[in-house]
């Protein structure tokens, strides 16, 4: 009898145990995201004015995973209507040792109002600088930024403004806070999304009237 009463007890508190852990992912699955960190200023973005559906995407330049990414989130934003492309910068400095100057550099071409242009250049000639030395890497950036009409050494002092340093380093602190962890992470008016069902995502969010 005590035997049962002892395995009664243990099995109740196992399901109260797991009640209260249920609970508790249950709160963390339905906790609001800070759009405010989210989207923030939406510095740098494409697609509509007026848009039905905003995708925010947290990227690394040196990322061969948004390389591959990066023509079909364009193609998604180009041929769906009423849809905004919020780009972040999340450079992930522990794997991509030129991640962030590639980011503090396309930072830089958003004051001068190339950043797009930019941000296809480095993707395109991501091989020739990304095992680069830092200070090759950056010679490599000005040279495609004179392809746009940006003198090197007019990007070198926009990428050392102050400015161009806090904006992206805001981006890397928003996306901690959010828990992402690896790039590209995409969300969808405000709902985390993986790259696969991104389409599929924007063209149900599309559809809720």
């Amino acid at each position: 009898m005590k035997n049962f009463s002892m395995i009664a007890g243990v099995l109740l508190g196992s399901v109260i145990l797991v009640s209260l852990v249920a609970v508790m992912f249950s709160k963390k699955a339905s906790t609001p995201i800070d759009m405010t960190r989210l989207v923030r200023n939406e510095r740098i973005a494409t697609g509509s004015a007026k848009p039905k559906v905003t995708i925010v995407e947290f990227s690394d330049l040196q990322c061969p995973a948004c390389k591959a990414s990066a023509p079909y989130v364009k193609q998604i934003v180009q041929t769906l209507p009423d849809v905004r492309l919020v780009y972040r910068h999340f450079p992930l400095t522990g794997i991509h040792k030129n991640a962030l100057a590639a980011a503090q550099a396309a930072e830089a071409m958003q004051i001068k109002g190339k950043f797009w242009e930019f941000h296809d250049i480095l993707f395109e000639k991501q091989s020739d600088w990304e095992k680069l030395s830092d200070s090759e890497a950056k010679k490599k950036f000005g040279e495609y930024a004179q392809t746009l009409g940006v003198m090197p050494e007019d990007l070198q002092k926009a990428t050392e403004d102050q400015a161009t340093q806090k904006n992206v380093n805001e981006d890397i602190s928003d996306g901690n806070v959010l828990g992402i962890s690896g790039t590209p992470t995409f969300y969808v008016n405000g709902k985390k999304v993986d790259v696969k069902e991104l389409q599929q995502a924007v063209e149900s969010a599309l559809k809720v009237e």
